[in-house]
């Protein structure tokens, strides 16, 4: 074959073997393919379908970027469609998978069965294109939730938490579904910094938007500490792909020495380059100013103690929306207990909640948290 747009296909060692016919060569990918990342039963098919879906070319580029295709940029890919039609998905081969979930969003295997399913050339790369424009190209198409360590990285379990777990944040919760919202809808959104007391439901809250905006097009990026630095990097790649990325910053804090403090206040504010419309940052933090301070910083004379103080407090301040997550009250903590309990059908009752006391000051304070490991206790016990 002579490809001008997917031309990268060609160096893959199972469209070699078809085209060489050779079974061995077919066989051995097909079924490492339909066993790990397989979606239907037309397993060669679908490895095609696959190729293109994750094939990064000028037609990806742009699409995913929301640009416009040219005539003739469209003339040339059909020629290329119109062979790998006739040539690569002409062949008759099936393979049933073993039914292991590779772990791919929904709308990602929706979107493959589309392709693999496509009845001619014409359709193909119409439905090929839709992909790109509503999923992007490559790994960033296939998941909902990434860690990125210099690279995006998949990840395939990710957790279900929701919102009806989270007891007590009414006002924290309806704050951050519509800052979700005004992201999704392509209006300005603030980067969020949730502050308070551990085991209080932050990094709960982002985990639940997830959940919650996934089928919308929300993604969620996982940034260490150690790759902040590199985020306005990673902010210019995701502002070419068509969905909405919140960067998930867990558990932050720095000492007054770290620079990714200095790096990360840059990537909020301070760069030349505009912000990406599509991106923004949501932080958890047990502190409100994120900087430890040491006695030392409120020594000195009157401006050296003020301009530690501002630096202490610049980076908090260029979060947009701050929201504080406080322990509960006894009250409070019983209800939570209470509710999580109700939902594996198990009634409160004094003795139950004697126990929730006793596991609450072990563990040394009240929080979500807390409620939900002495109800997985509990249940545990009860032979649940």
């Amino acid at each position: 074959m002579d490809l001008f747009i997917f031309d990268s296909i060609e160096q893959d060692s199972c469209i070699e073997g078809i085209l060489k016919k050779n079974n061995t060569e077919i066989l051995k990918n097909v079924v490492r393919f339909a066993e790990t990342e397989g979606v239907t039963d037309s397993s060669l098919r679908e490895y095609v379908a696959a190729l293109l879906a994750n094939s990064k070319n000028i037609l990806s580029d742009i699409a995913q970027a929301g640009g416009s295709i040219g005539d003739d940029l469209y003339r040339v890919a059909m020629m290329d469609m119109e062979q790998i039609y006739k040539r690569l998905f002409s062949m008759p081969m099936k393979y049933s998978p073993s039914g292991n979930d590779p772990g791919f969003s929904k709308e990602y295997k929706e979107s493959i069965r589309a392709l693999t399913e496509a009845k001619d050339s014409g359709e193909l790369l119409d439905r090929l294109i839709m992909h790109y424009r509503r999923l992007g190209c490559g790994n960033s198409a296939k998941y909902v939730a990434f860690k990125y360590e210099g690279e995006l990285i998949g990840i395939s379990d990710v957790d279900d938490q929701t919102f009806d777990t989270l007891l007590g944040i009414d006002y924290q919760k309806n704050i951050l579904i519509d800052n979700t919202k005004a992201l999704l809808a392509g209006k300005r959104a603030n980067n969020v910094l949730l502050f308070g007391d551990r085991g209080t439901g932050k990094s709960s809250s982002v985990k639940a938007l997830l959940n919650m905006f996934a089928s919308e097009g929300l993604r969620l990026v996982e940034v260490p500490k150690t790759f902040i630095s590199k985020i306005p990097h990673l902010s210019e790649e995701l502002s070419k792909k068509p969905n909405k990325y919140i960067l998930f910053l867990d558990d932050l804090s720095f000492e007054s020495h770290d620079n990714e403090y200095k790096a990360l206040k840059v990537a909020m504010e301070g760069q030349l380059r505009a912000h990406s419309d599509n991106v923004i940052i949501y932080a958890t933090s047990n502190r409100r100013h994120l900087i430890k301070e040491t006695v030392g910083d409120r020594q000195g004379s009157d401006f050296h103690v003020n301009d530690n103080i501002q630096e202490t407090l610049s980076l908090s301040e260029r979060f947009g929306i701050s929201l504080v997550f406080s322990s509960p009250n006894q009250k409070e903590y019983l209800n939570i207990v209470k509710s999580m309990l109700l939902a594996h059908g198990i009634e409160m009752d004094g003795d139950i909640e004697k126990q929730a006391l006793v596991w609450q000051m072990n563990y040394g304070s009240r929080s979500g948290r807390c409620a939900k490991q002495f109800v997985a206790g509990y249940i545990a016990k009860q032979g649940g």
